[in-house]
């Protein structure tokens, strides 16, 4: 049952500010949230728990996401994500230690007739194999350096 109230509505879309500016919402942003707002931290932290979308650390370098809509899920994605989570040390938002990647499980991607499908930082690849996983993981490695001295 959803107690959410219409006086949550600009803690609401503070926190969807936040996560747009940094990605996620730190410890930081909600003490100070309870600060300017006069909301006990307990209240924003119940608040922000409700929200599965929004994420309270850092993503990843890089980020992956899994289609779980129908045709994906029956024809692999929950192996695939098995198989990264196997090959990747993952934190309870999903993201590896060492900060390489985020991998994300979302409902559909529209491209269903490649499924099972991963979109992996905004690129679809579709009929992905759980075997060939290392390999991606491996060219995502290589490509990471370059990315971060674009920046």
């Amino acid at each position: 049952m959803c107690h959410l109230s219409t006086a949550d509505s600009p803690i609401i879309n503070r926190f969807h500010r936040l996560h747009e500016e940094k990605g996620f919402i730190s410890e930081q942003d909600l003490q100070d949230l309870a600060q300017q707002t006069g909301r006990p931290l307990a209240d924003l932290h119940g608040l922000l728990s409700f929200f599965h979308s929004l994420r309270t650390s850092p993503p990843g370098k890089n980020r992956l996401a899994i289609c779980y809509g129908t045709p994906c899920y029956a024809r692999g994605a929950e192996q695939i994500y098995q198989r990264l989570a196997a090959e990747l040390e993952l934190d309870e938002d999903g993201t590896s230690t060492d900060g390489f990647i985020t991998i994300e499980k979302v409902q559909c991607v529209g491209a269903c007739s490649l499924a099972p499908v991963i979109v992996t930082n905004d690129q679809l690849e579709g009929r992905v194999k759980a075997h060939r996983l290392p390999a991606l993981l491996n060219r995502l490695r290589d490509e990471t350096p370059k990315k971060q001295e674009e920046k």
